[in-house]
Order: structure tokens, then C-alpha cells, then sequence
């Protein structure tokens, strides 16, 4: 599915909108919005980080951000530019996590840190095929062959109801944002740098790792994937090399496989910017006396922590009530009664379970 790939340094497809072959057209979904990714993207909010500022913002190897939109259709930047900042937002987090402060993306930024998104218009029969679309991107316009650049692509296409590969075995594929890959992000990212090399202790032989919840790890067709995982904490849905054995340790142990070989490391990546450790706050405990009225909810507040109020809508989806509260309280507008309201806490190394509130 996601398969390893360059171009020239690299180049990197990212999830929301996939476009599929033209002969699936026949089977093509309505055309997503940018809520369809941030409902997911806010679930993750716990585990995200702003971007850094590192230097001018442009100058050396960077991560370069662009929007690709299809020729004659309307450009719908404005509407999901929240939502890709979200996504980088949860990107930066992922890489800044997992080195404990000490990795960080060095994106091609502006002077407020933010990183500055292209937004490119390509004919729409470029947009079915990766190799294709780099071709014409390369051919069109000198940046896109710059050798101190990793491009990070979103197309905006019509999406299947199922993942849609781009391109030959050779080059990466995606997912559409609905089905809950939000760290796919960092998934091409860490694709586009190099990893996971066939070689690695718990490598598939086809891109990833199978020993456990972790952002490059999924059961992709290559090696038999063993009944056991090694990584079981939830938390490593949202970092890199739970092991830090595979592709990504800032400190690989003296003779492991990462120290014998340092060019499939990650973190040694000239994209990433070295910064000073910092230590993180541990995730916060589950919210306690969690109780509700018809028109309200209440909690007992932590300081320094942030709680979020959601419910289950119709179709399974997370409508969010209120995000990032600092009072234990949130009214309920509209919201029926038998509805199961749930709290969760929330700070900057990631969330608590989610506690369903009980009538008082």
C-alpha cells in the first residue's frame, strides 16, 4: 500500500483527497470537505506541536508543503488550510515526541514559524498517477527539482470508499483521511526519508514494521505478521519507532541495528533540525465525577490540563461539543438527552480515555 519511494531527495503524497483510476471513475464518492480529515485530526489533538521556527525558513533542506488542485476546478485552499495546518501541526508533534524535543521538521516557513503552502494547479490527468504528476511538476517548474527539498503533496480529487494506490509499486500510496489514518502525514514523511529499510529487525520487506502500534507499523502484505505486539501502549499510535530499533532513535543502542547503520536512521535526516531535549509532561490522568444534567456537563478540573466533550453522532462520527476547555463545565445546545456525553482530558503529550457522564 504505502511503498517507499524518491524522488530526486524525495517527494511525499499525504492523505485527504486520493483520486482514483480513471476507470473507477465510475464508482467515485461525493467529493470530501476538509471535515472529513479533521474530525480525525482533532482526535489526535492531543499529540500535536507547532511548527518551529529554525533559521530564516527557507534557507537549507526543508519539508515544502503543497496544495495540488485540478486545472479548470476551483481552488479550494481556503476551505482545508485549517485543516492541513492541523495535520502539520500533528506532524511536527509526532517527530518532536518521539526524540523527546530533540528532532524537529524543518519546514519551509514564514516569520511567524508557519509553514508556507504552495498551491499549484495541474491538468487532471496528471493527478491519477504519482510518476506522472511528478513528471509534470518537474518539467513545469525548476522548484520542484530542487535537491534540498522533500515535497509534501495534498490533491484535491474525488476519493473511492476504499484506499487508492497511486502510480506503480515503486511509488507511495494513500489512504483517504475518513478511515482514520490522521498520522499519514508522518507516515510519508518518515517514507519519504528513507524508511523502513527491508533490513530493519521488525521490517515487512515492503516498507514497514510489524512489532506494534506505531506510526510506520501495519499489517502491508510483506511478512507474516506474528500474534503478538511488542508495542501494545496506545500512545504509539502517534510516535515514531516504539521500539527505537527500526528507523528512528535519537540514540540508537551501541550495537544495535540503527548504530551499525546510521544512513537508514531517521533522525540523522538533514529534514530534521537538531534542537535541545526538552521533557514532556506525561498524559493526563481520565477526568473523575463526570456527571450531567439535559441542558449541561461538569467535571472536576486539573490545572494545566484542557477537556474536550464530544457524543457519538448517527453514523458513528465524534461531534465535538467543546475542545480544549479549562473550566468544568460546558452547556449542551440541542443535544438530546439520551445522547452519551463523554469527557476526556487533554494536554500537549496527548489525552486521557474518554469518561461518559452520568445523570445527577
Amino acid at each position: 500500500m504505502w511503498g517507499l519511494f524518491r524522488w530526486l531527495v524525495a517527494a511525499v503524497f499525504v492523505v485527504l483527497l486520493v483520486p482514483l483510476s480513471p476507470a473507477a471513475a465510475s464508482n467515485l464518492s461525493p467529493w470530501q470537505g476538509p471535515t472529513d480529515a479533521d474530525l480525525l485530526l482533532k482526535e489526535s489533538s492531543g499529540n500535536w506541536a507547532a511548527p518551529r521556527c529554525i533559521g530564516d525558513g527557507v534557507s537549507g533542506p526543508r519539508v515544502q508543503p503543497v496544495f495540488i488542485y485540478r486545472l479548470g476546478e476551483p481552488n479550494r485552499f481556503a476551505e482545508f488550510n485549517t485543516v492541513l495546518r492541523r495535520s502539520m501541526y500533528l506532524t511536527s508533534g509526532i517527530f518532536e515526541r518521539s526524540s523527546q524535543g530533540q528532532r524537529a521538521v524543518r519546514w519551509v516557513h514564514d516569520a511567524a514559524c508557519q509553514p508556507v503552502i504552495w498551491q499549484v494547479a495541474v491538468p487532471a490527468s496528471y493527478t491519477y498517477n504519482l510518476v506522472k504528476l511528478r513528471s509534470y511538476l518537474t518539467s513545469t517548474d525548476p522548484m520542484f527539482r530542487r535537491s534540498d527539498r522533500v515535497y509534501s503533496l495534498w490533491v484535491d480529487a474525488q476519493t473511492g470508499d476504499s484506499w487508492s494506490g497511486l502510480g506503480d509499486k515503486r511509488w507511495s500510496a494513500t489512504w483517504t483521511s475518513s478511515f482514520g489514518f490522521v498520522w499519514v502525514d508522518a507516515h510519508e514523511l518518515v517514507h519519504a526519508l528513507g524508511a523502513v529499510d527491508s533490513r530493519a529487525p521488525h521490517a515487512t520487506g515492503k516498507g514497514h514494521c510489524w512489532d506494534g502500534f506505531d506510526v510506520m507499523c501495519y499489517s502491508d502484505g510483506g511478512k507474516p505478521w506474528p500474534n503478538k505486539t511488542i508495542c501494545a501502549a496506545r500512545v504509539n499510535h502517534y510516535r515514531l519507532d516504539c521500539g527505537q530499533d527500526d528507523y528512528f532513535a535519537v540514540s540508537p543502542k551501541r550495537g544495535s541495528w540503527l548504530a551499525r547503520h546510521p544512513r537508514h536512521n531517521v533522525a540523522n535526516s538533514r529534514f530534521l533540525a537538531r534542537t535541545a531535549p526538552v521533557t514532556l509532561v506525561e498524559e493526563p490522568p481520565a477526568p473523575q465525577n463526570v456527571t450531567r444534567t439535559i441542558n449541561s456537563v461538569d467535571w472536576d478540573v486539573v490545572p494545566g490540563v484542557r477537556y474536550d466533550v464530544s457524543y457519538e453522532g448517527f453514523t458513528g462520527e465524534r461531534v465535538w461539543v467543546v475542545q480544549d476547555a479549562v473550566v468544568g463545565h460546558a452547556d449542551l445546545v440541542n443535544v438530546g438527552s439520551r445522547k452519551k456525553i463523554s469527557v476526556r482530558a487533554v494536554n500537549d503529550s496527548g489525552y486521557s480515555a474518554r469518561v461518559i457522564a452520568t445523570y445527577r
